[in-house]
């Protein structure tokens, strides 16, 4: 086994009246008291007979506070008892413990109150083997009943906590999650009322008629018919978008106030923006008017040498301070080279 990971978690106390037979550690998933990420045991046989067929002399030990697993600088490793077996029962590895005289005392004076697995577990959490136990007073797995014979009576918190995987020195976090569980259980109990349903199956009685019952089609119509109705209605939206753009920049043209040199400029703006060309064209000047006709989006008629200037061409040749002339010679040599 490789990229192993030892790990150690202290569990619930032991019991008043010493027994040779404990819970070391549960079955399947379980969190430890701690912040340390879930351990499961999926395979319990396995990781029974694993643990065994590794152990010195086929047992296992249980020391004091983990010494015998925390190198060669711990001086006293002696062994507060031994694991002979380990065996499932229901949700739990229980062990069978010889205890050394050592053990028996610091139990039997409260020295010592809780035990503690040692096992290694993968990264991805699963437990592969158990290297034994410690005696230790931290407690991490609180869901472990330590039980000193099958008619002695456990502290009830101790067992609540044990239920809902918390420490039973967490009085708040217990309360909190019995009431969450009560709130939810009320909540079941209304709609299973509701729905006139009852017994242990009830939630899976009130799943199948949700899903049995056939939708109501003057509500509902298909997927399929309602994505293709999307489609059609964006398309319809985008051709009117269009027509009142092209309507737009017609209106302008033949209003004199488009001219080429506008074209696209106007066409990104009316495209982006509707309104805001339409607010521009409402009060842009007149640039062209050919007596009683406008522009209309086509280039104007060519003017000769006898034509004369208009009010915009004198303007633009006194802004640019030519004389009259100047600017019609100029003018006619632009007509020609077009």
């Amino acid at each position: 086994m490789t990229q192993l990971i030892r790990n150690t978690c202290a569990a619930a106390p032991l019991p008043a009246s010493l027994a040779n037979r404990i819970e070391l550690i549960p079955v399947g998933r379980f969190k430890t008291a701690d912040a340390r990420p879930a351990f499961h045991i999926t395979d319990a046989s396995a990781v029974i007979a694993a643990s065994l067929a590794a152990a010195p002399g086929g047992m296992l030990p249980i020391d004091f506070d983990h010494r015998t697993f925390a190198g060669q600088g711990r001086a006293d490793s002696r062994a507060a008892g031994w694991i002979t077996a380990l065996a499932v029962e229901g949700d739990r590895i229980m062990a069978s413990v010889d205890w050394t005289p050592e053990g028996r005392k610091a139990l039997e004076d409260r020295s010592y109150r809780f035990v503690s697995p040692v096992f290694k577990n993968r990264k991805s959490g699963e437990v592969v083997l158990i290297e034994g136990a410690g005696l230790v007073n931290s407690p991490a797995l609180p869901q472990l009943r330590q039980l000193a014979s099958k008619d002695e009576d456990m502290d009830p918190i101790l067992q609540i906590a044990g239920l809902l995987g918390l420490s039973a020195d967490t009085p708040d976090a217990i309360v909190a999650r019995v009431t969450a569980l009560a709130t939810t259980e009320a909540q079941l109990a209304s709609i299973t009322q509701a729905a006139g349903v009852s017994g242990a199956d009830a939630a899976t009685q009130i799943c199948a008629r949700l899903t049995a019952k056939a939708p109501d089609p003057a509500r509902f119509v298909p997927m399929a018919a309602f994505e293709a109705l999307q489609t059609q209605m964006a398309a319809l939206q985008e051709d009117m978008g269009k027509s009142k753009v092209d309507a737009a920049l017609e209106a302008a043209r033949e209003a004199g106030k488009l001219t080429p040199d506008l074209e696209d400029w106007a066409c990104q703006l009316a495209s982006r923006d509707l309104g805001a060309f339409e607010g521009w064209a409402k009060v842009a000047p007149v640039r062209v008017n050919l007596g009683d006709r406008q522009l209309a989006g086509k280039r104007p008629p060519v003017k000769t040498a006898d034509d004369g200037l208009d009010a915009l061409e004198r303007q633009v040749a006194a802004r640019m301070g030519v004389s009259e002339a100047a600017f019609i010679a100029a003018r006619t040599a632009l007509a020609q080279e077009a």
